[in-house]
């Protein structure tokens, strides 16, 4: 019995095992077909936005399906946010009242979530009153209880929200929750994939349409450069490009005519009229008068008002969207490019710039037009231009090279009948002596009318070449047989000549000659003509002063040398007359200081000594003197010898002691040593060299004066320096000239004639050197000399 009983409950405790495992087996198989059902629907959604990846509603639609299937809710919606509207653009289910779009607030479940960026759930929504107004209204009102929101969040935004609802009050599960919100980010691809696709075709189409207008732009530019001289062919194809690409039923160019507009360009069929009034009455007119693009998005509704000119046929023609854009050159109006469309159908913002390129690119087409006629005009007046232009500087040339008038007068007279398309001509120099005119230069005259010029002496104010003399201007007769009687003029009809003109030869204001041509027709010289002759008439005036000054020049010239001959043969004349008389001064003081004749007192021998220095000065005076009068005239020369620079600098300090010592100055030589021998005149640079340290030794009253000597890159270089009171900035480059002093009452008082240094820079420069001197005010001066050792034989003669 108790074997029994343990048998009975073995297989009880079997049975209920057996139940919980077949319990279990059906809920994971539940499960299993649960998660297949989700991993289908999810598969399937992605297979939708893989095969249509622009079509985001059929993945909505698939979406919205399978999120109320699988989370067993009444309904399922995709709401996407436009601003603060929430957009329907999917759902599954009956369409609810939210269909035209709910505001983006958050008294609503939906925007709550999307403001908020995260998942809400409301277990009774009609209870919601408080915290859900809107959304619990719409609740009792549709009759729904629990409901789900989802965000769609895309890059840390949301774009929108799923909603799925169940009309019991029933939370939906964990798992659920997150089926939906993988759903989201299904429906966040679907949209960016839409995105990204509706962005890559406007941007196609905006580079297709860039395309176009740019090889439109390109073309109509090509038309220019093949046609710059013609423009019909610019502006058709301006019409026909704008008609096309401005989708329009016609497009015209207007250009501005007086007071007035004419069509000169159309493309299309549309019937318009060939002409306009310049007013702003009209759309053209007003973008040409306002120089302002004018776009009208419908004409018929503002033709009684803003544009009354608009009226008549222009009205009854039936367009209604126009557009003008003006052609504007600098600051002119040209014209205007005109589209039309017969709807209500605005330009859009590429339109409007695209007609105003081809504006830009008409007015290029007028503009190369109206400068190639200017061209063509001006290219014969250039040609003539450059023509007198070679002339004048043919003749300039002739003037520059030549100061014979029977040389220049001429070819200037040949140039002047040539460009002023005259039979010939004459040119008259005023011999101001005589107070006449005298033929110096004719061109194609006959020899009885050369002998009527010589027979008929012309005064100022007598025939034409005479009147124009008086009145410094051209004068013209431009038809001779009106002039009064004279014999010249009479000449000239017999040879055939119908007008004359004169222009006077001006020299700062005054009359040196006149040019006169002849033709053998009637008629007025142009005003070109007389500009032009009068160009000629300044070259010929400039030759005859030249001539003019040439001669002065060549006589003054002789009268300056002859000059100068007499004053070096008195000055020489005169040198020697005073030496002889001096040198018997100097010998019998010499001699009578000397006791020669008698002994004499200490009073006199003191006036010797004073007769014998002052004459010894007097002596240097007239040697410097007759230097400068050879050097001069020529006469003045170097004996060439090879010397020791050491021994004139020796020569120099030992003539010089004595004075120095007499002033309490310290006398210094410094010579380098092993010093080359030297050629060249050494009396002459002793005596630079002498003039340079009694000067220095004159001009200093403390202190010291220092003479050195060495060689430098293979010359000489010789210096005294001083301590004495320096020489001014501005006397440092005259110091050299003849009789040049610094105006100073030292120098002044020191005396001399201003001659020693222009001998000693003559003295050095002939030996092929330099002297020069530096100086600062209270503080010194240094001469220097820079002398080349060997000295060229042949500037031994100057």
């Amino acid at each position: 019995m108790p074997s029994d009983v343990s048998t009975a409950g073995s297989d009880q405790h079997l049975g209920r095992v057996v139940d919980e495992l077949k319990r279990e087996l059906e809920a994971k198989s539940r499960e299993l077909a649960e998660a297949r059902e989700e991993q289908a629907a999810t598969a399937e959604i992605l297979k939708v936005i893989s095969s249509s990846p622009t079509e985001s509603q059929r993945v909505f639609a698939e979406i919205s399906a399978s999120a109320a299937r699988l989370c067993d809710a009444y309904d399922a919606t995709i709401f996407q946010a436009d601003g603060d509207i929430l957009r329907l653009v999917g759902h599954h289910g009956p369409i609810p009242s939210t269909a035209h779009g709910r505001p983006l607030k958050r008294g609503i479940v939906t925007a709550h979530a999307i403001l908020d960026r995260r998942t809400i759930q409301v277990a009774d929504l009609q209870a919601q009153t408080d915290a859900f107004p809107e959304s619990s209204e719409l609740a009792r009102r549709d009759g729904h209880r629990t409901l789900l929101a989802v965000p769609l969040i895309r890059a840390d935004r949301a774009i929108g929200a799923i909603v799925i609802r169940r009309t019991e009050v029933r939370l939906f599960s964990d798992k659920q929750i997150a089926l939906v919100e993988s759903f989201a980010d299904q429906a966040v691809i679907a949209i960016e994939n839409s995105r990204l696709f509706e962005a890559e075709q406007a941007s196609k189409r905006e580079l297709q349409e860039s395309l176009e207008y740019q090889t439109a732009t390109s073309e109509v530019l090509n038309v220019i450069s093949r046609s710059p001289t013609e423009l019909q062919p610019v502006l058709d194809s301006i019409a026909a490009t704008a008609a096309r690409l401005c989708e329009s039923v016609d497009a015209q160019v207007w250009r501005v005519q007086g007071r007035g507009l004419v069509m000169v360009a159309q493309h299309g069929t549309f019937k318009a009229e060939r002409a306009l009034p310049l007013t702003r009455g009209t759309v053209t007119g007003r973008a040409v008068i306002d120089q302002k693009t004018i776009h009208v998005h419908d004409l018929s509704a503002l033709v009684d008002t803003e544009y009354p000119d608009a009226k008549g046929p222009r009205a009854a023609a039936g367009h209604r969207t126009t557009l003008a854009t003006p052609l504007v050159s600098g600051s002119e109006s040209l014209g205007a490019i005109l589209v039309r469309k017969m709807q209500v159908d605005p330009f859009s913002a590429k339109q409007i710039a695209l007609l105003q390129t081809f504006a830009d690119q008409a007015v290029i087409a007028i503009e190369n037009t109206r400068l190639f006629e200017e061209v063509r005009a001006r290219t014969h007046e250039l040609a003539r231009s450059v023509e007198e232009l070679k002339a004048l500087g043919e003749v300039g040339r002739a003037v520059s090279s030549s100061l014979e008038l029977k040389v220049v007068l001429p070819r200037i007279l040949e140039h002047a009948c040539v460009l002023s398309d005259t039979g010939g001509g004459a040119i008259y120099v005023f011999d101001r002596a005589r107070g006449q005119f005298d033929l110096e230069a004719g061109l194609n005259m006959s020899k009885e009318l050369i002998a009527a010029v010589r027979e008929h002496p012309i005064r100022v104010g007598e025939s034409l070449v005479g009147q124009c003399a008086e009145r410094r201007e051209a004068v013209q007769f431009d038809d001779l047989t009106q002039a009064p009687p004279h014999p010249l003029y009479e000449m000239h009809m017999k040879a055939g000549v119908c007008a004359l003109l004169a222009v006077p030869l001006l020299h700062q204001d005054e009359v040196v000659g006149a040019l006169i041509v002849r033709r053998t027709r009637t008629g007025a010289f142009a005003s070109e003509t007389i500009e032009l002759l009068q160009s000629f008439a300044s070259q010929s005036a400039i030759a005859v002063q030249n001539a003019r000054l040439f001669d002065e020049i060549a006589r003054k010239s002789r009268e300056l040398e002859i000059a100068s001959q007499h004053k070096s043969q008195f000055v020489a004349n005169m040198s020697h007359e005073l030496r002889t008389p001096l040198a018997a001064i100097l010998g019998y003081s010499e001699l009578m200081q000397e006791g020669f004749y008698e002994p004499l007192g200490q009073k006199s021998l003191d006036a010797l000594t004073r007769i014998r220095s002052n004459g010894k000065h007097l002596l240097g005076l007239i040697n410097t003197v007759l230097d400068i009068a050879k050097i001069e005239s020529g006469q003045f020369t170097l004996n060439m010898a090879e010397y020791a620079i050491e021994s004139v600098v020796e020569t120099v300090r030992s003539a010089t002691e004595s004075l120095a010592q007499s002033k309490k100055l310290i006398l210094k030589a410094e010579v380098a040593k092993s010093l080359p021998v030297g050629l060249g005149d050494e009396q002459r640079l002793t005596q630079v060299l002498l003039n340079l340290v009694g000067n220095a030794i004159k001009f200093t009253d403390k202190g010291e004066v220092r003479v050195a000597a060495k060689m430098v890159n293979g010359h000489f270089a010789v210096s005294v320096t001083d301590t004495g009171p320096g020489i001014p900035q501005e006397h440092q480059g005259r110091i050299f000239e003849h009789f040049h002093q610094v105006d100073s009452s030292l120098t002044k008082a020191k005396g001399g004639t201003g001659l020693g240094l222009a001998i000693a820079k003559e003295i050095v420069e002939m030996h092929g050197g330099r002297i020069w001197v530096q100086s600062t005010l209270g503080k010194g001066s240094t001469f220097q000399l820079e002398l080349p050792i060997r000295v060229d034989t042949r500037r031994g003669d100057v």
